[in-house]
């Protein structure tokens, strides 16, 4: 199986997670998603393992933003229908496990020779390695039924308006939405994010868009996406992730 890293720890510390996982199976295929989450950010990272988990099929994800490392939080190796998901429980793994069809949650003992500063490399690690090498999941963890959930919430519909949020800017400055494709059928509307409002229309690609003109798309993971042309759009706005999206139909 192929293991995928997503992280906020940069590449150094990423070389000595990947490490610990050839010390344990030399022949482990591993991925690097990511490891420029930016720190701390919980829900960025929730939104690249949502985004990409459809892409890895028979994979185990491993994912580390972690600043409560070292505390009372549990270690989680979640099982799905095709993969598993091993990390910390504050809530990063859950979208991404939700959307791949959680079967079995387990809490992962931490041994006592563990760092309690890298629980990446310590804990998240060799349970992938073992995953990888058949290891049973109902052997490495004690079932449970609660952990910390965070997801990206529905868009609400008032009206002629509809109430959603920025869950994640992307390197471009692409301010994506937690408002689903399927719920505009307009071509064009008017966007407010904080105090700036803007009529934008709704393209199949930026392509379409003259350049610096703000416009829509549906981003390649299913949500409306709010853009410039060969611009920053999280700029335009001063969008911040969790901030309101009005969009007036």
């Amino acid at each position: 199986m192929i293991i995928t890293l997503t992280t906020d720890i940069g590449w150094e510390y990423a070389a000595e997670i990947k490490g610990k996982i050839l010390s344990i199976n030399p022949d482990a295929k591993i991925v690097d998603i990511t490891h420029e989450i930016m720190p701390q950010n919980i829900r960025q990272g929730a939104f690249v393992l949502y985004s990409i988990a459809p892409y890895y099929k028979n994979a185990i994800h491993i994912g580390v933003v972690d600043p409560g490392v070292g505390t009372e939080r549990k270690c989680l190796l979640i099982e799905c229908k095709n993969c598993f998901f091993i990390g910390p429980d504050n809530g990063l793994l859950i979208p991404a496990a939700k959307r791949m069809e959680i079967k079995k949650i387990y809490e992962l003992k931490v041994s006592k020779n563990a760092s309690p500063v890298f629980h990446g490399r310590d804990v998240f690690a060799p349970t992938a390695a073992k995953i990888s090498l058949g290891k049973k999941a109902c052997r490495l963890g004690r079932k449970i039924n609660e952990y910390v959930n965070l997801d990206f919430e529905e868009a609400i519909v008032k009206g002629g308006k509809i109430e959603g949020k920025v869950i994640f800017i992307d390197r471009f400055g692409n301010i994506i939405t937690n408002v689903k494709k399927e719920q505009i059928k307009e071509k064009e509307f008017r966007v407010r994010i904080g105090e700036i409002e803007k009529d934008v229309n709704l393209y199949p690609s930026y392509g379409y868009a003259r350049k610096k003109e703000i416009l829509a798309v549906v981003s390649s993971s299913g949500f409306i996406e709010i853009a410039r042309r060969e611009g920053n759009a999280a700029e335009y706005f001063n969008a911040k992730e969790d901030k309101l999206v009005e969009i007036f139909l």
